[in-house]
């Protein structure tokens, strides 16, 4: 009896499988995780694997939301100035999807399957804008939240931090490989890469796995001080711009009087 239930549980599992035995996409991220410190512009990660032959392969990277500050500029009291400020929450810090074709070839209910969104209609929707007015916090409505998404959407793609990338993975057979830019202000934290296997309008595969963004020496010191003593932190910011503003006086003074004798040298002969 024990064995033909054993039996019975292996034919149930066999039957349950996809046709060719692929239940996921398999990959590597090289590197896993990437250190930001004060000389740190961005770098480039590797992603290759394997999927169901014959299968499109689609890359989505999303990084955690972070609220966002936004100006709108407009003319008061004859001043070219911000007119309306607002809080963006709920939009991804990073969101770029790599496809072995074109990302708009992926149906419609495999868009909303998978969250691949190549018009970023979905994430803006989920989006909530927020502004301050007569010490209230007032939720902006629709009509008039979508600007400031948008406009957002605009500048997280000038910042490489949105994209969507067609014929941006290679595939040969079985294998594909793909190299995502990180921008240099990637959102710290852990950011999800998901690659999906997508063979005659299915879903054949998909797996995910995380890419580490963390701080290290200065920056990691003035992130930490930042949240736990902010008002340290602001005094050192501070002290930083004077020492800056100090720094670059003298340097135009120096220059100055480069200027000034290269001129009097010439003068005199």
């Amino acid at each position: 009896m024990r064995r033909l239930m054993w039996l019975s549980l292996l034919v149930l599992v066999w039957a349950l499988l996809p046709v060719g035995g692929a239940t996921a996409a398999s990959f590597t991220v090289t590197p896993q995780t990437i250190e930001v410190g004060t000389g740190f512009n961005g770098a480039r990660i590797k992603v290759s694997g394997k999927v169901p032959e014959g299968s499109d392969v689609y890359i989505k990277v999303v990084s955690p939301d972070r609220p966002a500050g936004l100006s709108k500029q407009g003319r008061k009291g004859g001043l070219w100035m911000a007119v309306e400020t607002v809080t963006v929450r709920g939009m991804p810090g990073m969101y770029q999807v790599l496809a072995s074709g074109a990302v708009r070839d992926l149906p419609p209910e495999l868009r909303a399957q998978t969250g691949i969104d190549p018009d970023y209609a979905a994430i803006r929707a989920n989006a909530r804008v927020t502004e301050k007015h007569e010490d209230k916090t007032v939720e902006l409505p629709p009509e008039r939240a979508g600007e400031f998404t948008a406009g957002l959407v605009r500048l997280y793609e000038r910042r490489g931090l949105y994209a969507v990338r067609d014929n941006a993975v290679r595939v040969q057979g079985e294998t594909f490989e793909a190299e995502i830019p990180i921008p240099a202000d990637i959102p710290k934290g852990e950011t999800q890469i998901t690659v999906y296997a997508v063979k005659d309008g299915s879903l054949v595969g998909n797996n995910a796995q995380t890419l580490h963004v963390e701080s290290v020496g200065l920056v990691r010191v003035m992130a930490s001080m930042a949240q736990t003593n902010p008002v340290a932190y602001g005094l050192l910011a501070v002290g930083v711009a004077l020492a800056a503003g100090l720094s670059i006086s003298w340097a135009f003074r120096q220059l100055n009087r480069l200027i000034f004798k290269e001129e009097g040298v010439g003068a005199h002969h």
